[in-house]
C-alpha cells in the first residue's frame, strides 16, 4: 500500500504534502517520494527513490510551488527484496505523452503486463527497466487514461472507463495542466480521507496525513467507496464511480481484530505494522468480519481495503494502554533508513 497527499489551495504546497506523507510513510512507504505540482499552469515534478526526508536531500523536491498538486510514498511488495524494481523512474507520479496528465496510484492492478503489452507501441513507459524486464503497473493507467481523453471523454468519464478496465486495489489521483486547481481521486475500496476549508481542500490515505493541520480545516471526512472526487478549492463534487460494482456490507468487530492482535503479539513480542496485518490473515480478519477464510480471501482479491479502520484500532489500543508503539528504521527496497511503526504488548 501507497501514502498520497493532495491540496488545493494557498498554503505553501511542497511542505504541506511532503509533511502529509511523512506523517503516514511509517505504515507502510517510504520506498520512493515524489511530489508534482501545477505551477503558473505547468506541470512540474520532482522525485526518486527514497523517504521523504531523503528525497529532500537529493533533489529540488522541496522547491517546488503551486496552487495544486499531488504527493507520494511508494511501497511494493515486489521491490522489498529487489532494490532493480525501486528506481527513480518507478517513483510516482507518471506523465503522459504530452507531459500535461499526472497520475498517482494506490494498489495493484493485476495483468498489467498484458496492458502494457497493447499500449507499448503507441506510448513510452518511463519506467520500464530492461535489467528488471519490468515495469511500474500504475503507469499503464496513465496511459490508457491519456487515450481515453484523447477519444473524447470528460476527466470523469475517462476514470470511469479505466476503472472498468483493470482489475486489482485502486485509488488513481489525477491532475492536469489543462485543468488548473482541480484534482479528481478514482477510489474503488482505499484508503481516503477528505478536507475542506476556506477556499481550500486535502486528501490524504489516512487521517495521520492531516495531522499538523486537523484543527485548520472546516470538514474532514471519509468519502464513499467506489465513487469519484473532484477536489477544487473548498469543494468536493462526489459521483459513483462504476455502477455495476457492489460494495459489499461489512461489519468489523473491533474487540475481535483488537483480541486478534493481542494473540498475534503474544506469540512473538513485536512486529512491524505490515507484520501483525499479515499475522491476522485470513482467520483472525474473517472472524473481525463474521465471514469464513475463503469469504474473507475473495474480499481481499476483490481489492477490498480496511486499512485506516485497522491503524485507528491500533492507536486506540496504544492509547487504551495495551500495546507499545514505536517508529524503527529499517532497510528495504535498497533503501536505508525507513521508518516503520513497531508494535508491542505493554
Amino acid at each position: 500500500m501507497c501514502q498520497l497527499a493532495a491540496y488545493v489551495g494557498d498554503r505553501p504546497i511542497a511542505p504541506l504534502l511532503l509533511r502529509a506523507i511523512e506523517n503516514q510513510e511509517p505504515y507502510i512507504g517510504g520506498y520512493a517520494t515524489g511530489l508534482g505540482v501545477i505551477d503558473d499552469g505547468i506541470l512540474k515534478v520532482e522525485k526518486d527513490r527514497g523517504h521523504v526526508r531523503k528525497v529532500m536531500s537529493s533533489t529540488k523536491i522541496s522547491e517546488l510551488e503551486g496552487t495544486t498538486g499531488m504527493s507520494h510514498s511508494r511501497h511494493t511488495s515486489k521491490a522489498k527484496n529487489r532494490p532493480d524494481l525501486n528506481t527513480q523512474t518507478m517513483a510516482h507520479p507518471f506523465i503522459d505523452g504530452t507531459g500535461t496528465l499526472a497520475l498517482m496510484h494506490n494498489g495493484g492492478i493485476r495483468g498489467y503486463r498484458e496492458l502494457w503489452e497493447g499500449l507499448k507501441e503507441g506510448h513510452e513507459f518511463a519506467s520500464y527497466s530492461e535489467e528488471a524486464d519490468d515495469l511500474t503497473d500504475s503507469e499503464v493507467a496513465v496511459h490508457m487514461l491519456r487515450d481515453y481523453l484523447d477519444e473524447g471523454s470528460s476527466m470523469e468519464e475517462g476514470l470511469r472507463r479505466l476503472a472498468q478496465s483493470i482489475n486489482g486495489e485502486f485509488l488513481f489521483g489525477v491532475f492536469s495542466s489543462e485543468h488548473p486547481e482541480t484534482i479528481w481521486i478514482a477510489n474503488w475500496h482505499n484508503p481516503c480521507v477528505v478536507g475542506l476549508g476556506d477556499d481550500e481542500a486535502m486528501f490524504c490515505s489516512s487521517p495521520i496525513g492531516f495531522y499538523d493541520v486537523r484543527d485548520e480545516f472546516d470538514k474532514i471526512f471519509t468519502p464513499p467507496r467506489n465513487s469519484i472526487i473532484k477536489l477544487t478549492r473548498g469543494r468536493a463534487e462526489i459521483t459513483t464511480m462504476d455502477p455495476k460494482r457492489k460494495i459489499p456490507r461489512l461489519k468489523l468487530n473491533r474487540n475481535i481484530l483488537a483480541e486478534r492482535i493481542l494473540r498475534a503479539l503474544e506469540r512473538t513480542g513485536r512486529l512491524e505494522i505490515r507484520e501483525i496485518s499479515r499475522a491476522l490473515h485470513p482467520e483472525g480478519w474473517a472472524e473481525a468480519f463474521g465471514l469464513s477464510s475463503e469469504t474473507w480471501r475473495d474480499i481481499r482479491r476483490d481489492g477490498i481495503l480496511f486499512n485506516n479502520e485497522y491503524f485507528d484500532i491500533l492507536e486506540t489500543m496504544v492509547s487504551d494502554g495495551f500495546l507499545s508503539e514505536e517508529v524503527s528504521l529499517v532497510s528495504e527496497a535498497g533503501v536505508p533508513d525507513i521508518p516503520k511503526f513497531f508494535y508491542s504488548l505493554v
